[in-house]
């Protein structure tokens, strides 16, 4: 499936940096339609594609022998994934999963296009490379924030995070436990304690933040 001209336009909106590397912007994308819980990419797959995400967003996760999963970053319209970068300039198969967090569409073109880019443009390069820098010092953050936060006050930040207007948080315990990269049965003890303190109430698949002030408190 090929680009359409306005999803051409969406893309140069999301991404004004590719406006200026001659060849990028009207280049011919392939296009891919996703939906929320597709699984994109595996562990041992080929990564043979340069992706730019025009809608939706997208989660790259760590998974262990057991089925554990840690999120290590979310990538969204206008951001670049340092992994599948990384992984087209060493010539690498992925090591994470890759899945659809919500409906979207991602556009992609072929691995030596991507290294016609990198080999003819020193702009196209520096942006790449600014790109994998700017990530993985989010990623180093998220892994300090696991060793030195303790789990109740990062679940008290997350909650907080995702918080609508309306006080409520539509989230699975198991999302929960994914983005803080622990047990599910942790998360649960911990929602268990808050709701018979009268901080929130739990019902399937939301989390209403009854005690605004305490929560805010713990996340500090």
């Amino acid at each position: 499936m090929e680009l359409k001209q306005a999803e051409q336009h969406i893309l140069s909106d999301v991404f004004p940096a590719a406006a200026k590397f001659p060849g990028l912007d009207d280049h011919n994308w392939k296009k891919q339609v996703f939906k929320a819980g597709d699984t994109l990419f595996k562990p041992g797959q080929p990564c043979n594609r340069f992706v730019l995400l025009g809608q939706g967003a997208i989660r790259v996760q760590l998974q262990n022998d057991q089925g554990r999963s840690l999120l290590l970053y979310r990538i969204e319209p206008g951001q670049l994934c340092i992994h599948s970068l990384i992984n087209l300039i060493n010539d690498e198969n992925f090591s994470y999963i890759t899945s659809a967090e919500t409906d979207g569409w991602l556009c992609w073109t072929e691995k030596e296009q991507f290294q016609q880019w990198m080999d003819s443009s020193s702009e196209f390069q520096h942006w790449i490379f600014n790109n994998i820098g700017s990530r993985f010092k989010q990623v180093i953050e998220r892994f300090a924030n696991h060793a030195f936060v303790p789990v109740e006050n990062r679940l008290a930040g997350l909650l907080i995070e995702k918080m609508g207007n309306d006080q409520v948080v539509k989230i699975k315990q198991s999302e929960l436990a994914i983005e803080l990269g622990t047990a599910r049965e942790i998360v649960s003890r911990h929602l268990s304690r808050w709701q018979k303190q009268g901080l929130l109430v739990t019902n399937r698949g939301e989390i209403i933040i009854s005690d605004i002030d305490a929560m805010l408190a713990m996340a500090l």
